[in-house]
């Protein structure tokens, strides 16, 4: 007796496991930024520099806010501390 494997057993041998979410992220570098606004990386330097956009503070590499860059968008001012 010879059994032969169809599609459908090696289908349910094989189980995928279910699809991750796609996690979306909460910050943005300065290129990133500067692509979303729309304007050069050092016109989004000078707006760091001016005070107008605060990066996250304690990391390495600039980290700006997503909801702060799409505010800054809508024009919303970031609270000076």
């Amino acid at each position: 007796m010879h059994l032969q494997s169809t599609p459908d057993s090696l289908a349910s041998q094989s189980a995928v496991p279910p699809a991750m979410p796609v996690l979306e992220p909460l910050t943005y570098s300065v290129t990133e930024t500067a692509t979303v606004l729309g304007v050069s990386l050092p016109t989004v330097y000078r707006l760091l520099a001016r005070g107008v956009l605060r990066p996250l503070p304690g990391l390495r590499h600039k980290r700006l806010p997503k909801k702060q860059v799409h505010g800054f968008v809508e024009g919303v001012r970031p609270v000076r501390s």
